[in-house]
């Protein structure tokens, strides 16, 4: 790999340093891969960039600010002064949560990072540090642009326009009669991530990456590599219980609930973000059957919400029903076929708790007597469908949200009963001690109806 030294701009010395001339090279920044994240990352800033008016950025999503290395520093020096700063964790968490703005004219997409995040980007910071300098540049910690330099006047309008600020009042007067200028339709996105790599990015562009499940660096030809690609995804969704590999522990007659498993629909990897490539669509298909039959025996009663394959083919649909477990209860998405047997709407009875059991939450009841099941959304609106909405009494079970495998409804169960906050969505780890009853309440099924 050329050495930065050979690269295009001057270094800034440090103070108190030696100031003779410097080699040029570009400024240096540490930055989370968004991986699987990447297309649906591009296709939420070119939303912005339409409403804005400014060219589409790719997604950088940097955890430190630019550097500037000294003369005669290369990619060697940084990889060797951050890799001890570099923490063992396999993955990285953080939440893309509202848009932001940050110094010279940059906005964006806000990232909230954990509490190891954070601690691991101070820590890579301080070790730059031992190589490099801040760079004399606008920082984009934790914030990922979606327009950069904007002007006085450009950024008067965007911030309105991103739920950032609030109209002029003569104008908040004209958006109800559509005038121009109204604030634009962008809902603050609110998506949990996990980057599994590092990048190091020189000038903006990838010059190199660390797995952090490997724990090894890998140079530019490899960061593009699709084998490479699927292992550490591979190696993620294992270590995360994302891909199971023995049949999980439960309770005897359990009910289970999933929705939206898309099988043979290799845009929906893209679409929300699944770690699983989007060109190997039997992979994924392959491990979320195999976490069906590994959780739901052949004895459990099982309600599918919808949206089981890719498209309304009867022979791939039932084909697919044909390789799942458990005692069926089947609901019609909008990318199934209507075939006989399968309900537009499922009420039941459990736990003491009523149930009403839909494809699209739109389609449910206005007034129920008890708690709304429903996929069709997947993770793209957790802000009004998490997994779990103690306030709406609505359990979104999109495989996204459900952990990428079925949901035992006596969990369920136990959080409307010990639960009085919102969950974006379910975590694979067992829960702590004395989280949930371990027993939970009966969950077998009361009483069942079905709605043609």
């Amino acid at each position: 790999m050329k050495n930065l030294a050979s690269m295009t701009e001057r270094v800034k010395p440090a103070p108190g340093r030696d100031r003779t001339s410097a080699a040029p090279i570009p400024p240096v920044t540490v930055a989370l891969d968004p991986g699987t994240a990447a297309w649906s990352l591009r296709r939420l800033l070119r939303r912005v960039s339409v409403a804005l008016g400014t060219p589409p950025l790719d997604p950088v999503l940097a955890v430190t600010r630019p550097f500037r290395l000294e003369g005669g520093a290369g990619l060697a020096a940084v990889r060797a002064a951050i890799r001890p700063a570099i923490p063992a964790a396999p993955w990285l968490a953080y939440d893309l949560d509202g848009f932001a703005a940050g110094p010279g004219g940059t906005v964006g997409l806000g990232l909230r990072p954990s509490a190891p995040l954070e601690a691991a980007a101070a820590a890579i910071e301080a070790a730059l540090s031992s190589v490099a300098v801040p760079a004399d540049l606008p920082g984009e910690q934790f914030l990922v642009p979606a327009a950069r330099g904007l002007d006085r006047r450009a950024l008067r309008a965007a911030l309105p326009a991103l739920g950032l600020a609030r109209l002029p009042w003569y104008r908040r007067l004209l958006a109800p009669f559509g005038a121009a200028g109204a604030a634009a339709d962008l809902p603050p996105p609110l998506r949990p991530h996990e980057a599994i790599r590092l990048l190091v990015l020189v000038g903006g562009r990838p010059a190199a990456g660390y797995d952090l499940a490997a724990r090894r660096w890998l140079s530019r030809a490899e960061l593009g590599d699709r084998a490479a690609q699927g292992t550490a995804l591979r190696g993620y969704r294992r270590a995360r219980g994302f891909e199971l590999a023995a049949p999980a522990p439960h309770r005897p007659g359990e009910t289970w609930l999933l929705s939206d498993l898309h099988l043979g629909h290799p845009g929906i990897a893209l679409y929300a973000a699944r770690p699983f490539l989007a060109s190997d669509v039997g992979e994924m298909d392959r491990v979320l059957v195999g976490n069906w039959r590994s959780t739901v025996a052949p004895e459990d009663r099982a309600f599918l919400l919808g949206d089981l394959c890719a498209g309304p083919d009867p022979g791939a649909y039932r084909a697919a029903v044909a390789g799942l477990t458990g005692r069926l209860t089947l609901v019609r998405g909008n990318h199934d076929p209507d075939l006989p047997g399968l309900a537009r709407s499922v009420a039941f009875e459990a736990g003491g708790h009523r149930f009403h059991a839909v494809h699209d939450p739109a389609d449910a009841p206005r007034k129920i007597d008890g708690w709304v099941v429903h996929g069709h959304v997947h993770d793209s609106d957790l802000r009004r469908f998490p997994f779990f909405d103690p306030v709406a009494r609505r359990i979104n079970v999109s495989v996204e949200t459900a952990g990428y495998r079925p949901v035992p409804l006596s969990l369920v169960c136990d959080l409307i009963r010990t639960e009085s906050r919102p969950i974006l969505v379910r975590g694979p780890e067992p829960p702590p001690p004395g989280a949930f009853a371990v027993g939970g309440p009966d969950t077998s099924l009361l009483k069942g109806g079905v709605t043609m």
